[in-house]
């Protein structure tokens, strides 16, 4: 793979030498699905609602990574891990965070190897929009997209080359508390097209209880690079993209050395994910042909001191998760009513979990947790977008052979009407989705060790089945002179669902494995509307309401709430200036499985300013969580609480854009 890659680069990067004073345009291969137009690297499921974010939509909210982004869309919802990682995972219509699909320019990236994909490894700079699916109604993504899809297309390089800066700090009430730094290059030299990205992001921990040793919040330092190359040959296109994100992360716990005194205690992780992907498209009579390769490979180290009476660190766990993965997709447009996509594809994962334990500080202990499992599979798939008139009707079908169960078929198909009666739009879609998702690696084999700051231990299950689901979709948007309205009804049921598990354990450590639950029900409604009161002033207010729960117990599932609420308005009074006031509200949710203990509800409001200085500089700045709503302070106890209502209370932030070219 890694000669292949750097053969193809040279090739790319040979008509450099070529290079002209002039600029070559840009070549963007354009789908017309029904009435609507998606680019190459984007969703082009036009028979089902998707949720679009674009980058103007990022740089007016003022968001630094994709977990800020996503949770303004209806029905997507975050689970949160701050005090362990400051990690922050997404859910679908209640489903967890290893059934939503997360994909960059289409290509899925894998979780790490403690917790679902984490989406504040994403800084936005490099971000033209973020795409969301919800429910598994497509054929076109893979087992793990049975909650959903969440898509981040990346920006492209540009005609005229574009140098951007982004530099943005934020203050608590009584210090720093973060730093960001961003920067941007697209342009094109000859016939080949650069873009690179890269960003830099240091966040300290907080503590709302100086007087405790446990803080309630991590220190966490990110990198976020990427380097993206294309060149044009005819009907060909090249095209070589790498990723690479770091995040090095340390919290800080407590725990008795003696019957009335508390110690701190400390859990270290570094995270390195290096993706690399290469592709080549060739346009077709009636269609294109996309072939990619990737690789992708993540590191993690966990060091834990999780003896206060010790100086050393007791435990360096390492954990090397390799992905490989080939894609071959044809979409054609068949005639003035179909267009069809077709693919397979073939992945293999491999991990590896090494453990070395310092019993002395002169002495230790080595074992391999996990001997170089591997998983593969082999999937192929079709989906016919059919238009007729103002109807589209959606089959798909998709096969999957895994290694580690049989092979699955799952059906699926949307339906959607689009009307125009005068200046009012509307559409309206019915989808209905099967599928089966395999446990993951992590599920299978992975031992997550957080009893210095959590308490807790999660095993792998190799016993686990596969997760069978039908969800349905109904809803309806309407738009009018500008502004919409969007209503829809889900009802999502999975057999088998993954979810950890406490077991009984002999220690005062809680443990917990992955085991399939019988049958849950995730049902629930999604309502939001963009209202353009005049050129000036809009409003947006977003609505969910979800239920997910075990039929066999009729306990609800833990860490989803129940309601989630945003209203935004903005005024912009000149082409200078953009104003911003978000209130937050998410509801109750149950945090133990008998439901006897509750994390309240809470609301934050926002408060966000852009200023256009002129063509090169904008500055920006807000006010987030102005009422200073947190959560309860961590303790100094032997069981820690599981409370993921924010860490960090009011905060003030400040940014500067440059247009440097």
């Amino acid at each position: 793979m890694g000669n292949f890659l750097y053969g193809l680069l040279a090739l790319i990067l040979s008509g450099s030498a070529a290079a002209q004073s002039s600029q070559t345009a840009v070549d963007e291969t354009l789908y017309i699905i029904g009435s609507k137009i998606e680019t190459s690297s984007g969703l082009i499921d036009s028979a089902i609602k998707t949720e679009i974010m674009n980058s103007q939509d990022l740089e007016n909210g003022h968001y630094q990574d994709l977990s800020e982004a996503v949770n303004e869309i209806p029905g997507v919802t975050q689970m949160s891990v701050d005090r362990r990682s400051s990690a922050k995972t997404a859910l679908i219509q209640g489903f967890g965070v290893n059934s939503v699909l997360v994909m960059i320019d289409g290509t899925p990236v894998s979780q790490n190897s403690a917790f679902g994909f984490d989406l504040t490894q994403i800084s936005t700079e490099n971000i033209e929009r973020v795409e969301v699916i919800k429910g598994g109604a497509s054929a076109l993504y893979g087992s793990q997209a049975i909650g959903g899809v969440i898509n981040i297309v990346t920006k492209r390089p540009t005609n005229k080359p574009s140098l951007k800066f982004d530099i943005s700090s934020s203050v608590t009430q009584e210090e720093l508390s973060s730093q960001k730094y961003k920067a941007l290059y697209t342009g094109r030299t000859g016939k080949v097209g650069q873009k690179y990205s890269l960003s830099y992001s240091d966040q300290r921990a907080f503590d709302l209880d100086k007087s405790s040793i446990a803080k309630d919040s991590a220190d966490v330092e990110s990198i976020n690079g990427s380097i993206y190359l294309d060149r044009q040959f005819g009907k060909h296109k090249l095209h070589a993209n790498y990723i690479y994100l770091q995040g090095d992360v340390s919290s800080q716990g407590s725990k008795p050395y003696s019957s009335s005194l508390f110690g701190p205690i400390v859990n270290e992780t570094q995270t390195k994910t290096h993706h690399q992907k290469i592709g080549h498209e060739i346009k077709l009579k009636n269609g294109t042909l996309k072939t990619t390769a990737s690789f992708e490979r993540i590191d993690d180290r966990l060091n834990l001191n999780d003896k206060p009476e010790t100086s050393f660190k007791e435990m360096d766990k390492k954990t090397r998760y390799d992905a490989y993965r080939v894609d071959l997709k044809y979409d054609a447009l068949i005639g003035e009513h179909h267009n069809l996509s077709t693919g397979i594809l073939y992945k293999k994962d491999i991990v590896d979990q090494r453990t070395k334990s310092q019993e002395t500080e002169e002495f230790a202990l080595e074992k391999v947790d996990i001997d170089n499992k591997q998983v593969h599979s082999f999937e192929v798939f079709a989906q016919d977008n059919m238009i007729f008139g103002d109807y589209e009707i959606s089959p798909g079908l998709r096969i999957q052979d895994d290694s580690s169960t049989s092979i699955s078929i799952s059906p699926k198909i949307s339906f959607s009407m689009y009307k125009e009666l005068g200046s009012i739009n509307s559409k309206t879609w019915l989808s209905l989705g099967t599928g089966r998702r395999s446990p993951s690696i992590k599920e299978r084999f992975f031992t997550l060790d957080h009893s210095s700051v959590g308490n807790y231990i999660v095993k792998g299950n190799e016993n686990l089945s596969q997760e069978r689901s039908v969800s349905i979709q109904l809803g309806d948007e309407i738009s009018y002179a500008g502004s919409k309205l969007h209503v829809n009804f889900f009802y999502n049921k999975i057999k088998g669902l993954i979810e950890s598990t406490e077991i009984e354990s002999s220690t005062s450590t809680k443990v917990f494995s992955y085991e399939n639950i019988s049958s849950v029900v995730s049902r629930g409604l999604e309502a939001s509307t963009d209202i353009k009161i005049n050129n000036n002033n809009k409003l947006k207010l977003n609505y969910t309401y979800t239920e997910t729960f075990n039929e066999e117990t009729n306990l609800y599932l833990l860490s989803r709430p129940f309601y989630t609420g945003t209203m935004s308005y903005t005024f912009s009074p000149n082409s200078k200036h953009h104003i911003n006031t978000t209130y937050h509200y998410i509801g109750k949710k149950y945090q133990s499985e008998d439901n006897t203990q509750i994390v309240p509800h809470y609301s934050t409001v926002d408060l966000k300013y852009n200023y256009k200085m002129n063509k090169k500089f904008d500055l920006y700045g807000g006010l987030k969580n102005i009422f200073n709503q947190t959560k309860s302070a961590a303790l100094d106890t032997v069981t820690p609480i599981n409370d993921d209502r924010p860490a960090l209370g009011r905060t003030a932030y400040f940014g500067l854009r440059i247009n440097a070219l």
